[in-house]
């Protein structure tokens, strides 16, 4: 049963009487699958990239702070929670470094299609690598999420 009541300390606890973890995974689980998407579409469109290349970055950037503010909150929140999670727990420690390169390889992406210099073979390699950056973080993030949410909703199965 989750517990309100005192506080474990830590910025990463509770905000207003909420677990700061409830608040922040959410975002994450958002702005990482939705920059991973746009990361696609650039990969495979130049203009898109040139167009939409600073929303893109800053969701990328979005998400991967979320998922470090979700990963540093988890384990105060685990501990009011009272159960055990830890293949959520386990997915939850690398979940912030798995979409990293798709960050650095989407960063390279635009300053590549940005430049009056752009190498075609270069964009290429980086694009291709930027594709399967973006799946791996995509799917890592969806692993994670649904461990948790398996993890504190399988209660509700047993009604």
């Amino acid at each position: 049963m989750l517990r309100l009541d005192g506080d474990l300390g830590g910025p990463f606890d509770l905000i207003l009487g909420l677990p700061v973890h409830s608040l922040v995974v959410h975002a994450a689980v958002v702005f990482i699958p939705l920059a991973a998407l746009l990361s696609l579409i650039a990969a495979y469109k130049k203009s898109f990239s040139r167009r939409f290349g600073p929303l893109i970055l800053a969701s990328a950037v979005l998400g991967q702070v979320f998922s470090f503010l979700a990963k540093s909150s988890g384990e105060p929140f685990e501990e009011r929670l009272g159960i055990e999670v830890e293949r959520h727990s386990e997915f939850g420690e690398t979940a912030p470094l798995t979409s990293l390169p798709m960050l650095f390889l989407l960063a390279l992406l635009l300053y590549v299609d940005k430049s009056k210099h752009a190498n075609k073979p270069v964009r290429t390699v980086l694009a291709v690598m930027l594709v399967f950056s973006a799946l791996g973080a995509a799917g890592y993030m969806y692993l994670t999420g649904h461990s948790g949410t398996e993890a504190v909703w399988s209660w509700v199965n047993d009604i």
